[in-house]
């Protein structure tokens, strides 16, 4: 039976909501394969890139910047579609260019093969993000939407979890053979999100008047939102595009601590799924803290102690935690912020994500060339300990959700 229909069934269409798990786990499957390997698995290989087309490890790590520009591009488009095609075309899009991307570096010949592949599968986040907003919005029983929105966004720790066990098997040029599995799984995901997702666009009463962007941005408290999330977009991406070499470098060019790294940080990042229990439990403002805090101290160890399998291992469970909470909790609050707009809310939160981390592996790149990485990560901390003062104003609780 066809699973789309399904799941666009709502109360307000005479049907019943959809669970939270049905819909969480193709939204995990999906950001798994474009944020957990398309994305960040660039990182990880890093080392292994320089080896085979050369070049400073500062520029190729700025590389990356050039596919979340793509993603604004996405964004963009995304946001205007919302409410009028069905969700599951930007997220085939999305799916496409992940697996299209991953492909032509799996079979690079040269440096700017290289660079196109990452550019056209660094688009795909900001296709296939954003639209489960609405989805989960649409089909999803109310008190279970925290849930569904941190199942899908913790996709990104399964794929980093996948992604560190296969570059332990990517020695010499067998790095190509990881990047064509990815592909292939990227189209067989894109398969299952043609499939399960609704084939029109949202059944759920909309706002008829027109979408004032400039107004979604003058909504009380969405500032401080905007800054966590610019924050996030750059811690997260110099972690990424510089820790794997951090540590192969800070201990001997070990080539089997980066992909360690990788799968601890997975691990620890499993930890994301709750953060909706987390947030209902505690508070916004309270994980928020928390959340900074701990991915503060992750980078404070790449600037002050990488050397020594305990401290990388330590830096990556402390990232996993921290940037996997503190990344599902952005979608959780933009959800608080934007009720009536959610995918072009989360749009513009994503923007800044993308913002952030655009800017981070340019600038801080530019960094790691002049004076080195330790001082790179030094930068990096302040920065996150910076973001303290975005402190959100919502205090989602158990009885105010259930109200």
């Amino acid at each position: 039976m066809h699973t789309g229909t399904a799941a666009a069934t709502t109360p307000e269409s005479g049907g019943e909501w959809a669970t939270p798990w049905r819909l969480g786990l193709c939204g995990l499957a999906t950001l798994a394969v474009a944020y957990g390997f398309g994305r960040y698995g660039y990182g990880l290989f890093l080392p292994r890139f320089q080896a085979e087309f050369g070049g400073s490890a500062g520029l190729l790590g700025a590389v990356t910047s050039i596919g979340y520009l793509g993603e604004l591009v996405a964004l963009s488009v995304v946001a205007c579609w919302a409410g009028r095609r069905s969700p599951r075309l930007p997220i085939g899009v999305g799916l496409g260019c992940a697996g299209a991307g991953m492909l032509l570096i799996a079979v690079a010949p040269n440096t700017g093969v290289l660079v196109a592949g990452v550019a056209v599968s660094g688009m795909a986040p900001g296709w296939v993000w954003t639209p489960y907003s609405d989805v989960v919005e649409d089909t999803v029983t109310p008190g279970a939407r925290a849930h569904a929105l941190s199942l899908i966004s913790t996709g990104t720790t399964f794929g980093v979890v996948l992604a560190g066990p296969a570059a332990l098997f990517a020695t010499d040029s067998r790095w190509r053979v990881v990047w064509l599995g990815a592909a292939v799984a990227a189209f067989l995901v894109m398969a299952w999100n043609l499939r399960t997702l609704p084939s029109a666009p949202a059944t759920r009463a909309r706002p008829r008047e027109p979408v004032r962007w400039l107004e979604l941005t003058r909504r009380r408290g969405t500032w401080a939102l905007f800054a966590a999330a610019a924050s996030s977009g750059l811690v997260g991406a110099v972690y990424w595009s510089f820790a794997g070499l951090a540590v192969a470098t800070a201990n001997g060019e070990d080539q089997r601590v980066a992909p360690a790294l990788w799968t601890v940080i997975g691990i620890a990042g499993v930890a994301g799924v709750f953060t909706g229990r987390f947030v209902r439990r505690h508070g916004l403002r309270s994980i928020f803290v928390v959340a900074q805090l701990v991915l503060s101290c992750s980078t404070a160890i790449l600037w002050l102690a990488p050397q020594g399998w305990g401290f990388a291992l330590t830096s990556a469970v402390l990232y996993g935690g921290g940037f996997m909470v503190g990344g599902t909790l952005l979608s959780v609050w933009s959800s608080m912020v934007f009720p009536d707009h959610p995918t072009r809310g989360f749009s513009v939160v994503v923007v800044f994500i993308t913002l952030g981390a655009a800017a981070g592996p340019a600038a801080l790149g530019l960094v790691v060339d002049l004076a080195g990485l330790t001082t790179a990560f030094a930068i990096t901390t302040l920065l996150a300990l910076a973001t303290l003062v975005a402190l959100p104003r919502h205090t989602l609780t158990r009885s105010r959700e259930t109200r």
